[in-house]
């Protein structure tokens, strides 16, 4: 992959940055900037080449208990916090 000159950090390109992350003045960061991230490609190789939709029928028991239970217990949630409110 090809690496631009100015997405080698050094100390100094870091504290210009502002970041507050743990570094080491010994030796550069090395950050790979992408110059664009081609995301329909990888969406449309998703659903071309791989048997995505085949998986999740298969779990689909499973995903809609998932569901069910997050929305079940963001139902149980809200419900305390209103009646709270309601009454006083």
């Amino acid at each position: 992959m090809y690496v631009k000159e100015e997405s080698i950090m050094t100390v100094e390109n870091v504290r210009a940055h502002e970041l507050d992350i743990p570094i080491n003045p010994a030796r550069p960061i090395s950050v790979i900037i992408p110059e664009k991230i081609h995301a329909a490609k990888k969406i449309r190789h998703l659903v071309e080449a791989t048997d995505w939709d085949c998986q999740i029928i298969k779990r689909e028991k499973w995903i809609d208990l998932f569901c069910f239970s997050v929305l079940g217990s963001m139902a149980l949630y809200f419900g305390v916090v209103c009646l709270k409110i309601l009454i006083g």
